[in-house]
């Protein structure tokens, strides 16, 4: 079997959507503990994060390529996909990079209002990443699409 992008995709698309939603979880209980060392690790995930999500959209371009040379590619589900990742990424970059301000910066720690404004931020954008899951799902996977039913496989 050889590996394509489509597969790097499915590989690593995921790590956003999950990573993204355990940084906030593990950022929304370091604020309610008021813990700096939990909320100072929420924002080191969400750099992390950044990254992850800089790496799945490049093999998404790849992804979309194979599609292409194999004539399955459905045009409208991958616009739609592609401009839902758009505004996905620009929220999770926007939070990695409010968080790693809030790590270097010394003068952040003076912020107090820094922190809750991360939080609110990767609320936002966990939900844009999850929408970009599902219209991903979208594209190849027939079961998930409501327009259309998939018959049962016969034995």
């Amino acid at each position: 079997m050889t590996i394509n992008g489509a597969h790097w995709h499915l590989l690593v698309n995921h790590l956003p959507i999950i990573g993204g939603l355990m940084a906030t979880l593990v950022l929304g209980y370091g604020l309610f503990r008021r813990n700096e060392t939990v909320i100072k690790l929420g924002f080191g995930l969400f750099v992390m994060m950044s990254i992850a999500t800089a790496i799945t959209n490049q093999t998404g371009e790849s992804a979309e390529h194979y599609l292409e040379s194999i004539n399955a590619l459905d045009k409208q589900r991958l616009h739609a996909h592609e401009q839902a990742a758009d505004w996905a990424n620009i929220g999770m970059y926007l939070t990695g990079g409010l968080s790693l301000l809030a790590l270097i910066w010394k003068r952040a720690n003076q912020l107090a209002w820094l922190p809750a404004l991360i939080f609110l931020s990767s609320l936002v954008t966990f939900g844009l990443m999850a929408n970009v899951g599902r219209l991903g799902g979208l594209i190849m996977h027939q079961e998930l699409r409501t327009e259309q039913s998939v018959a049962p496989a016969t034995r």
